[in-house]
């Protein structure tokens, strides 16, 4: 009677055990990638490094140093839009982000004359260069998420190839004319040029960056701060001193790298199928 009681009892168990444990949570397949499209927008404040200096002309009875360039970086915000396609796959995003970027920089240059009978008669002479660049620009990304939550902060690298489009530059002349008699200040009109052909028609760079994304709902935010740094020169050597209206006023192009700190905040929607069940955030 003690086995039949104790068979009885393992066969009533063991339905039991063969069922599954639904309480353990398990992973959806589903949700461990997503697909994400959107847009972009955002500012950066562009700089040039120079890596060769050039002039228009060669000063006789002084130094080079006294009329070299100036370069005012990081101080003339631009601006860039576009696209954003982003893969993700355990808590990385693989990123391909084309749009325009608009690039302002600045320098300055002063020259002096004065005339060597006469001391007195001075002519102080001011250039400030502004050069708008214009680039389509693809950007290829990867960025990991430091957490998995609806705010998630992430790291990431990347590179860039661009198109220029337009480039243009702007010249203020300023100055002090103590020769003429009149010993006052000037300032002349603005004049504004195209100098596309005094660069190369691509750029190159590495990007690195941090951010934060947010999923209020199904749709995802992103903001990132980060720095582009040019690797190759963008300025043509053989039209260096092509440009007329420039080599009248002794300006020549040197050999600059791009680079810029840039903040974007970006708009993305999730791809795959969205239901109550399965949502953006992964």
């Amino acid at each position: 009677m003690r086995y039949v009681i104790s068979l009885v009892f393992i066969f009533t168990l063991n339905p039991l055990l063969a069922q599954p444990n639904r309480s353990l949570p398990r992973e959806n397949p589903f949700l461990q990638s997503q697909w994400y499209l959107g847009f972009f927008g955002g500012g950066n404040l562009a700089g040039t490094n120079a890596t060769a200096s050039y002039n228009g002309y060669e000063p006789l009875n002084y130094g080079l140093s006294e009329i070299e360039k100036e370069y005012n970086n990081f101080s003339k915000l631009g601006g860039h839009a576009g696209l954003v396609f982003m893969y993700y796959s355990k808590g990385f995003t693989y990123g391909l982000k084309p749009g325009f970027q608009i690039y302002n920089t600045e320098y300055s240059t002063h020259a002096q004359w004065v005339d060597s009978s006469n001391p007195t008669n001075t002519l102080d002479i001011n250039y400030k260069y502004s050069t708008k660049f214009n680039y389509l620009e693809f950007p290829l990304t990867v960025q990991y998420d430091l957490m998995k939550n609806k705010f998630r902060p992430y790291v990431g690298l990347g590179a860039y190839y661009a198109i220029l489009l337009s480039a243009t530059r702007k010249i203020e002349r300023s100055g002090t004319d103590g020769a003429s008699g009149s010993s006052g200040g000037f300032t002349n009109p603005p004049n504004t040029i195209g100098v596309k052909d005094l660069y190369i028609t691509s750029s190159l760079g590495l990007i690195g960056f941090i951010g934060a994304s947010y999923d209020p709902g199904n749709i995802r935010i992103t903001i990132d701060i980060g720095y582009k740094y040019g690797l190759n020169n963008i300025t043509s050597t053989e039209n260096r001193y092509q440009n007329n209206q420039l080599s009248a006023i002794g300006d020549a192009t040197d050999d600059l790298k791009l680079q810029n700190i840039y903040f974007t905040m970006a708009f993305v929607f999730p791809l795959k199928f969205i239901s109550n069940q399965f949502n953006s955030v992964n």
